[in-house]
């Protein structure tokens, strides 16, 4: 009976681990036309620029930082962030929305803000 118990527990972690750790982090820099060519020059020029990484969402003036890596899943993904805005003392917390929609890119949602993309691979 105890055989059982641990085959089962072995088998349920397995799947329960499966699609999770199926997904890959996020890789590359990811952003709009100005957000990739800034990141390529090292600098920001414009308040146009976005640039998406598995780590967070950089704009011009502001950012949030995910408290977990954005994956490379399709689909919506929530992420609890600490943003912060230029201008603004201290930061936030936000559940930003990540959504992978295939070969038209990510978008991005933060909470008040209208939503940023599509976001294209910088490479």
């Amino acid at each position: 009976m105890a055989r059982s118990a641990a085959l089962i527990s072995v088998v349920l972690a397995a799947v329960a681990g499966g699609p999770a750790t199926a997904a890959g982090v996020l890789a590359g820099s990811w952003g709009n036309d100005v957000g990739c060519a800034g990141t390529k020059a090292g600098y920001q020029d414009s308040d146009a620029y976005i640039l998406l990484t598995a780590e967070g969402i950089e704009t011009y003036g502001s950012g949030c930082r995910f408290e977990r890596q954005l994956t490379s899943v399709p689909g919506p993904q929530s992420l609890r962030s600490t943003c912060s805005a230029e201008g603004e003392a201290g930061t936030t917390i936000e559940i930003v929305v990540v959504t992978n929609k295939g070969a038209d890119g990510f978008f991005v949602t933060i909470p008040g803000l209208e939503e940023l993309g599509p976001l294209q691979s910088c490479s």
